[in-house]
């Protein structure tokens, strides 16, 4: 009985179902300068190169990484946030938010 072999448990390889459902995802990693190599019935039938020319794109960060550096330049963000906490204490129609 042959397995089908997820793009998770082997890197660089998927199955053509995987690939039909995730081809974006493929075109993102041959962007990023990785080749791709598509199974049927587990056994390698076609590679899918990066192109040769083209600079391979960065990856991008994800979740609360890509949040590190965006306010690097916001001087006065803890006087700003001292502003929007002092006018929500004063609101009298909404809680003020514990921390």
């Amino acid at each position: 009985m042959t397995e089908s072999v997820s793009v998770l448990s082997v890197k660089g390889q998927m199955p053509v179902a995987e690939l039909k459902r995730d081809f974006r995802e493929v075109l993102d990693e041959a962007e990023r300068g990785r080749e791709t190599v598509v199974l049927r019935h587990g056994r390698p039938v076609a590679p899918i190169p990066p192109d040769e020319q083209q600079v391979p794109r960065p990856e991008k960060p994800g979740g609360l990484l890509a949040l590190v550096g965006m306010f690097a330049d916001w001087e006065e963000m803890d006087q700003d946030i001292a502003e929007i906490l002092a006018d929500r204490q004063r609101e009298t129609d909404r809680p003020v938010p514990e921390f």
